[in-house]
C-alpha cells in the first residue's frame, strides 16, 4: 500500500470512530431495546422485530425466514431438540459492495438462556436498567451487545459515506444456545464469506 493509499484508509477509520463515539447513546438505546425484549428459545421474534427494523433502517437488502425448511433437521450437523421454528426468524442482511473485494460475515444470535429464578435478580433480568456507565439485562453481553456493535459499526460505515468493495453480509441467528442450529441455516441458505467475525461476548 502506497502512503496516498495508507492515508485513505487511516482517514476512513477516523470518520468510523468519531461517528460510533457520537452514536454511543443511539446504540445503548438500540441494546437496551433489544435487552428488554426477553427472546428466550420460541420467543425470538420480539428481539428479530427490533433487528429487522434496524437493518431497514440501514437500507440493507433483506432475508427472514423461518429455519425449518431446506433439509436443516435432517442435515448431520443438526443439534437440536426443537423441531418447530415456526414464528421465529433467521434476519439477514446485506450491504452490498461495490465489487471485486473480499466479503464478510457478521453473525449474531438473538436468543437468550433463561433468566432463572427471579428472586435472584436485583431487577428484572430484562429491564435493561442502565447504572454507573454499564447496562443490565440477560443478553446484554451474550450477545445482544456484540449485536448492537456490528449493527453500529455498519451504520458508522453507511453514514460515514465510505464505500466498500466487498460484501457485508450482517446475520442474527437464533438457535444459539441449544446447538446453533440458527447459524447453519445460513450456511444452508447459501451464505458464505471470505471471513467472518462474530461478538459472542463482549465483557
Amino acid at each position: 500500500m502506497n502512503i496516498k493509499g495508507a492515508d485513505i484508509v487511516q482517514s476512513a477509520e477516523q470518520k468510523v470512530r468519531s461517528y460510533i463515539k457520537e452514536s454511543r447513546i443511539r446504540g445503548t438505546r438500540l441494546l437496551q431495546k433489544l435487552v428488554q425484549e426477553p427472546s428466550t428459545r420460541g420467543n425470538e421474534s420480539g428481539a428479530q422485530a427490533v433487528i429487522i427494523e434496524k437493518c431497514r433502517e440501514l437500507g440493507l437488502e433483506m432475508d427472514i425466514w423461518e429455519i425449518g425448511d431446506s433439509g436443516l433437521t435432517v442435515h448431520p450437523a443438526f443439534c437440536s431438540d426443537r423441531k418447530d421454528f415456526t414464528g421465529n426468524p433467521n434476519a439477514v442482511g446485506i450491504m452490498r459492495g461495490t465489487g471485486g473485494g473480499r466479503s464478510m460475515i457478521l453473525n449474531g444470535h438473538i436468543d437468550v438462556v433463561p433468566a432463572g429464578d427471579p428472586k435472584d435478580w436485583d431487577k428484572d433480568a430484562y429491564s435493561g436498567h442502565i447504572e454507573c456507565g454499564k447496562l443490565f439485562g440477560r443478553g446484554s453481553t451474550d450477545m445482544k451487545g456484540g449485536t448492537t456493535s456490528l449493527l453500529m459499526a455498519m451504520e458508522a460505515i453507511k453514514n460515514s459515506g465510505i464505500k466498500l468493495k466487498g460484501d457485508v453480509i450482517f446475520q442474527s441467528v437464533i438457535e444459539e444456545e441449544s446447538g446453533g442450529a440458527g447459524t447453519l441455516a445460513t450456511v444452508l441458505r447459501g451464505y458464505k464469506a471470505d471471513a467472518a467475525i462474530i461478538l459472542n461476548l463482549l465483557i
